[in-house]
């Protein structure tokens, strides 16, 4: 009867090493897809620095136009000068 109990033991303790070994590869899998997303070429990161890159873009053709627009209004002859236009920069930039 021992002889059973012992046997039966082992298989359970076998058992549970499998499910263990199983489950890490599971997750290295896991893992290894998780980091392939963050990092590949069309990966949440590179998208981010794309995203932050064309937010400053727009950010300064949004400039130059309101520039542009002040210089316009604030001209005497409502037509774009230099001097206006360089005035409306540095105002933009400061």
């Amino acid at each position: 009867m021992k002889k059973t109990g012992k046997s039966k033991d082992m298989r359970q303790k076998g058992i549970t090493l499998i499910a263990l070994v199983i489950t890490i590869i599971v997750l290295l899998i896991l893992a290894g897809v998780t980091i392939a997303t963050l990092t590949g070429e069309n990966g949440i990161l590179a998208r981010a620095n794309d995203s932050k890159t064309q937010t400053e873009i727009g950010k300064e053709k949004e400039n130059l136009q309101l520039a542009y627009t002040n210089a316009i209004i604030n001209s005497e002859q409502r037509k774009v000068s230099k001097q206006y236009l360089d005035n409306e920069l540095d105002k933009i930039i400061r």
